[in-house]
């Protein structure tokens, strides 16, 4: 998440050069030369880009709205960086999307340069807002309330989570279900929809009001919970345990509330997510004391505001510049909600691989495109599926558009349906959609047994189904398209099956050449399979994505199998090769080379320590090879790799001479006396190579 920074640290970088407000009072310049030049005559005629496409108009009033458009999106940018706190700022100055992060020190680094945005795509579909001391210290606020009315008509939904009984919430709000979507009350206990009430827990027993009230402690009692004064803390501790109860005890600065074990404000918050069709990767949590760090847990961006306590302070992605209500109008009104800026979370993070210093390599878990390329049998649909069962872990909802059956592994997770192919029918893109609803799920459409018309016409509807209910509830939040150049190729109208600005599309080729201009456009980050000798057209679309030259990137990709090459918008000038990181689910695997039963006993693998050690292991196939590689001792490695032992075994018994020479690339990688962190370089190499070549 990095360090969470404050409006008024970013405000500390004005005089910086290339800072964003030097940027936009550049181009105010540019607009009011345009204006001038215009009323002096210089232009016959002005053409405009309005957001709508371009038109074309005459005459100095024509001017004038050009310097109106460009004022009004300037002082909006301007606004946006005093009063939002950012990780990053995304800005589009007029020559594409440019990012600035802003570190812990509030000094803006440019990061990207290149690539394409659209304002008006939304990410982030609900807002998740604690009461006390966050929406509002007493009465709320009439902004408040004006900017809650301004986010509920973008459809934004809005989420009240509170540790208030509902009574004494509408006593100090009265007009709450005018102005929000739901509330969860209680700290978790109860939820609150235009459809009703309905507790999310057993009450906490009337023993412990009874005990409560015989010692003398004033408490509250609601639906759920009981409340009390902080400072009555060690009492009601007690009472609890005299009564054997399973309850637990949450501060909210000077409160206290007993509450069933497990009730807390991200449960209730998910039932009332779950209700909306709604998921918390699309949404921000807001917070300010001790009860909210749940809250700002269970949503993709968790957001402290100005006056939170310390300990949230430090657990927030973000802080906001003002405190409770004001700093949340500049929220629902700021770049990150209209889907101007983005916010990449480290908690929701995807791990590619490791550096060649061991350093894991990353790439955000949302708001991004990236496209994965190689040569075929390069691993290609080994990668994939390693991004894909992370981000399924991690609670993403993905489609994947799977035209050879190349993803069927990925049924072995929880939530993940596996529909088509040889042996099953394929759902219709309608059934897709419906699936999609059923909280977390995600679903692999195995088009292997269609040809390739049907296939067309399939991924057509289906594009058309999802992007619809994308754009209604931000879910599935990431597309999945394999062999992406058909589909998506240059003569085919791309924009069916991307839309570039709303993020969130793998997409997995070996020909990026003839991926359409929008999807190449749209593309953030590119992983390229490295090989020994690589191909022109890999180099090309890395480089160009990296914004380095041709022949650094061609060092990077020439090495065995196993490696990849990162290039990332967001960090021009740095792509990173890396080995990848052993997968969790199956993949398909050839029997002969893979079968349980393997080969006779006199042409299996004896693994040893020394000429004369052995140490007992034996592979019969690559697949128990891969097994053993990842649990014996450094010193089998050190004895077999210098001898090529494992690269000439693979050749004379499976005759697979391109897996054995980048098995024997490797090997000589590690010398008999190489450090321990080489061995377990090359061991990793060489696990991720079999893994990729099992495809």
């Amino acid at each position: 998440m990095g360090f969470p920074v404050t409006a008024e640290e970013a405000t500390d970088a004005d005089a910086m050069p290339g800072n964003p407000r030097e940027e936009l009072r550049r181009e105010l310049d540019e607009a009011r030369k345009a204006l001038h030049a215009d009323r002096a005559g210089g232009f016959d005629a002005l053409v405009v880009d309005t957001g709508h496409g371009e038109e074309l108009f005459s005459g100095a009033a024509r001017a004038m709205r050009e310097l109106r458009l460009e004022l009004d999106e300037a002082r909006e940018t301007l606004h946006a960086i005093r009063t939002g706190g950012f990780d990053a700022l995304v800005i589009d100055a007029g020559r594409g999307e440019e990012v600035f992060a802003l570190g812990g020190t509030g000094r803006p680094d440019r990061l990207l340069a290149g690539g394409i945005t659209n304002g008006g795509v939304r990410y982030f579909r609900a807002v998740a807002l604690d009461f006390d001391g966050t929406l509002a210290d007493g009465p709320v606020a009439p902004a408040t309330l004006a900017a809650l009315t301004e986010a509920r008509a973008r459809g934004i939904r809005v989420i009240l989570v509170t540790g208030r009984i509902m009574s004494e919430l509408r006593a100090v709000f009265p007009e709450v279900d005018e102005h929000v979507d739901a509330v969860v009350a209680e700290n978790g206990g109860l939820l609150v929809t235009h459809g009703g009430v309905r507790l999310l827990a057993a009450p906490v027993g009337r023993a412990v009001s009874a005990a409560l009230t015989g010692r003398g402690i004033a408490h509250r009692s609601g639906q759920v919970l009981i409340g009390g004064a902080a400072a009555d803390e060690p009492a009601a501790l007690e009472v609890v345990r005299e009564l054997g109860l399973d309850c637990q005890l949450i501060r909210n600065r000077g409160e206290l509330m007993i509450l069933p074990a497990g009730v807390t404000k991200r449960t209730g918050l998910l039932e009332a997510l779950g209700e909306l069709g709604l998921s918390p990767h699309n949404a921000i949590g807001v917070g300010d004391a001790e009860n909210d760090h749940s809250l700002l847990d269970a949503c993709e961006v968790g957001v402290a505001v100005a006056n939170a306590v310390d300990a949230l302070r430090a657990h927030a992605d973000m802080i906001l510049a003002r405190p409770d209500g004001e700093g949340v109008a500049d929220l629902l009104l700021g770049p990150l909600l209209a889907g101007r800026a983005h916010l990449y979370p480290r908690r929701w993070q995807v791990t590619l691989g490791t550096d060649d210093g061991g350093e894991p390599v990353t790439l955000p878990g949302s708001q991004l495109n990236i496209a994965v390329c190689g040569g075929t049998g390069r691993g290609k649909s080994y990668l994939a599926g390693l991004i894909c069962e992370q981000l399924i872990r991690l609670g993403y909802s993905l489609v994947v558009l799977d035209p050879e059956g190349d993803h069927h592994g990925l049924g072995e997770l929880r939530d993940v349906i596996i529909t088509g192919g040889h042996e099953g029918r394929l759902a219709d893109p309608g059934e897709v959609v419906r699936l999609l609803r059923h909280g977390r799920t995600s679903v692999v459409t195995d088009l292997s047994h269609l040809d390739a018309a049907a296939r067309a016409a399939y991924a057509t509807d289906l594009a058309s189904e999802v992007e619809a209910h994308r754009a209604a509830t931000g879910v599935p939040q990431w597309v999945v398209v394999d062999e992406a150049h058909v589909p998506m190729g240059r003569d085919v109208i791309a924009r069916r099956m991307l839309d570039p600005p709303a993020k969130g599309y793998l997409l997995i080729t070996w020909q990026p050449a003839e991926l359409s201009a929008d999807a190449l456009l749209a593309l953030d980050a590119v992983i390229t399979l490295g090989s020994g000798r690589p191909e022109s057209r890999f180099i090309d679309i890395a480089a160009a994505v990296a914004d380095m030259p041709r022949a650094e990137i061609a060092r990077l990709l020439t090495g065995p199998g196993g490696r990849a090459v990162l290039a990332w918008r967001q960090h021009p000038g740095r792509a990173v090769a890396f080995t990848l990181g052993p997968r969790i689910t199956p993949h398909l695997r050839h029997a002969h080379k893979y079968g349980q039963a393997g080969v006779e006993p006199g042409r299996r693998f004896y693994f040893k320590t020394g000429p004369d050690t052995a140490t007992g292991a034996v592979a019969a196939n690559l697949d128990e090879l891969e097994a053993e590689l990842g649990r014996c001792d450094r010193a089998v490695l050190r004895h077999h790799c210098p001898r090529h032992e494992f690269s000439r075994w693979v050749a004379g018994v499976f005759r697979d001479e391109a897996l054995a020479a980048d098995l024997a690339e490797l090997e000589a990688a590690l010398p008999a006396d190489s450090h321990a962190a080489v061995v377990e370089q090359v061991r990793l190499a060489l696990i991720a190579l079999l893994q990729i070549r099992a495809n």
